[in-house]
């Protein structure tokens, strides 16, 4: 079983980014699924936590590794967090981690996002 979770939020065509100073890089928020949370539930402790901002999950995706869940960035909430966060319209020259899983999980996780938009 997985037990990983990591999510990518928007907020219009930007999408956040938290640096991490142990692995020297720009990664989505996101870590390890507690026991009796659900992947959802694991992205949304995990970015208030690290980034410090509510997200609105809209789509999950399990790519094999880990789940992945797209979003929609909320308000930025009370007290401290753990890192560093930015706001992205493309990919940052230094990534935690494969640029290559990046590069499928954010165009996914855009249309997702932009589907949720135009149901409503």
């Amino acid at each position: 079983m997985m037990d990983t979770a990591y999510a990518v939020a928007f907020d219009g065509n930007r999408y956040l980014m938290v640096w991490h100073n142990g692995r020297g890089g720009w990664e989505m928020p996101g870590g390890h699924i507690e026991p009796g949370e659900s992947p959802e539930e694991a992205c949304v402790r995990e970015f208030r936590e690290e980034a410090g901002y509510a997200i609105e999950i809209v789509g999950t995706r399990d790519i094999g590794h880990c789940y992945v869940c797209a979003a929609i960035l909320g308000s930025r909430m009370e007290g401290d967090c753990e890192m560093e966060s930015c706001l992205f319209a493309e990919l940052p020259e230094k990534l935690s981690f494969d640029r290559e899983e990046y590069e499928c999980t954010v165009p996914w996780a855009r249309e997702t996002v932009a589907r949720r938009g135009r149901s409503r």
